[in-house]
């Protein structure tokens, strides 16, 4: 779809509405004629970037885990804010997801690589490259006075104590484009949200999940208005001619919304004798109804005219000229598409488990294909692949290490193979102290490169410190056993360990 589609809306409005003079002066008036521009000062660039877009997230780097770092960190109450990267990007996706652009994929990765790896399977017209920070969160007590007047007309101060609850992200944003991905546009800035309550009943943690959507809300309208673009209302001046009864009822029709009758008596004149001012006026009326290209031959028949003319001063030349030509551009770049990265059909083989849990390892391997087929993977599925493999002699995860991938690929009809190697899934409860950890390594083969063409090794680990000894037991205990009961232990450490493993993957936008 041309990205024009994206004025549509606009291009009606403006036609179909009188439009806001919002100034006379000497022989002329300023119509406001609407425009949807991005922010940037390279905005025909940024729309042949946007044509095929591929977004790019670097996270931070995971802190690092230790038992004694947990017990030390439950103990002083400081459990962390985490950032959601995975919500983060599809949201962002989502944002550009307009007509005229195309998110071709997506992708977080926490390395320390410069740039993504996975970018050249997709050939795109634009990357944008989103360097962001893990989030800042902060409760602060406060005090505010308000004033009022009692019955007896007599000033009241009163006091009251808030607590302001705050989270702040702060990123670098480039967007790049050309074969050699040159930086068309960089920015850095800071998001952030706040709100006051009147206690401090939740934890900086709670409070920062729980409105985190909010904060990404910021964000993502942040990139919209810098690369997207937003509404720009557009000073146009329309002219008539000093002592010319004429010109002076054409200008009145317009300023009346009778466009049509306006441009019958310009363009008669025009006939006639040629006028600088009437053909700005005529340039104004298709600009109106969304006649770029009329516009501009207009405009610069006009200011070719008009040239060492003082009257002719209140048009701005080169901004006019610059919009139609940014609404003349076709805002696409003409690449080959490159290797279809979804294309092919995946099977996600049994895991091999070198943990002591029953149910966990399987429970991942149902988790991680809900989550890659909604990312977009053809996914086999789970109980095909093991029927195919039975037939083939092989029951368990372990037993594929030996055997050849291309023959598997064959046997199951596939072209990629997923891998996972889970080697601990469990808990620790003592007392007062919960420690939920998954860990594990998980690979994609490739039938067509003959390779694995990306693993990982992730891990999920919560600890948790209680204030009492009994209830901590307690509570421990029955969680424990309300997930045996549902055959989902560490249901959430699991889905959360399933999203960080396919966010690291390109994932296709919704």
């Amino acid at each position: 779809m041309e990205y024009k589609n994206m004025f549509k809306k606009l291009k009606m409005s403006a036609a179909l509405l009188p439009l806001l003079i919002f100034c006379g002066c000497g022989n002329y008036y300023s119509v406001r004629i609407p425009y949807f521009l991005p922010e940037n000062n390279n905005i025909i660039e940024t729309r042949k970037a946007l044509s095929s877009l591929y977004i790019a997230v670097k996270a931070p780097p995971e802190p690092e885990e230790s038992a004694m770092g947990d017990i030390i960190g439950g103990l002083m109450s400081s459990r962390r804010a985490e950032l959601d990267t995975y919500e983060f990007i599809r949201r962002t996706a989502l944002a550009f997801s307009k007509p005229g652009i195309k998110v071709l994929a997506h992708r977080v990765f926490r390395t320390q690589e410069e740039s993504d790896p996975y970018i050249r399977y997709f050939n795109p017209s634009g990357v944008l490259e989103i360097d962001i920070s893990a989030p800042e969160v902060s409760v602060k007590k406060e005090s505010r006075s308000s004033a009022y007047y009692d019955e007896n007309k007599v000033r009241r101060t009163v006091k009251t104590v808030v607590w302001v609850y705050s989270a702040s992200i702060s990123a670098d944003i480039r967007l790049r484009a050309g074969d050699d991905w040159k930086v068309l546009d960089k920015m850095s800035d800071t998001f952030s949200y706040s709100e006051e309550r009147l206690d401090n009943g939740k934890s900086a943690a709670d409070w920062y999940a729980e409105n985190e959507a909010k904060l990404f809300g910021a964000a993502t309208a942040r990139l919209s208005d810098r690369y997207i673009g937003r509404s720009v209302l557009r000073a146009r001046p329309l002219f008539s001619k000093k002592d010319d009864s004429e010109s002076a009822r054409a200008a009145d029709l317009a300023r009346r919304g009778k466009w049509p009758a306006a441009e019958n008596i310009w363009s008669s004149r025009v006939k006639e004798h040629k006028d600088w001012r009437d053909m700005t006026d005529l340039a104004v009326a298709a600009e109106v109804r969304g006649d770029y290209s009329a516009a501009k031959n207009y405009y610069l028949s006009a200011r070719e005219d008009a040239a060492g003319d003082k009257e002719s001063k209140p048009a701005k030349w080169d901004e006019i000229l610059g919009d139609l030509d940014i609404m003349l551009s076709t805002g696409s770049t003409v690449r080959s598409e490159g290797d279809n990265w979804f294309a092919g059909s995946v099977a996600i083989l049994p895991f091999t488990d070198q943990t002591t849990s029953i149910d966990g390892p399987p429970m991942l391997r149902t988790l991680i294909r809900e989550a890659l087929s909604d990312a977009g993977y053809r996914i086999q599925p789970l109980d095909e692949t093991d029927k195919l493999l039975f037939s083939h002699g092989f029951t368990q995860g372990g037993q594929l290490g030996a055997a050849d991938q291309a023959e598997i690929c064959k046997w199951l009809g596939v072209e990629r193979l997923f891998y996972g190697d889970i080697n601990e899934f469990g808990e620790v409860m003592a007392g007062v102290y919960n420690r939920r950890m998954i860990k594990g390594r998980v690979m994609l083969w490739d039938l067509r490169s003959g390779n694995y063409i990306w693993s990982m090794d992730a891990a999920v680990i919560k600890a948790e410190m209680s204030k009492s000894f009994l209830g901590g037991m307690f509570a421990q205990l029955a969680k424990g056993l309300a997930e045996r009961i549902k055959n989902k232990p560490l249901a959430y450490e699991a889905s959360v360990f399933s999203a960080k493993i396919v966010e690291a993957l390109p994932n296709k936008p919704k």
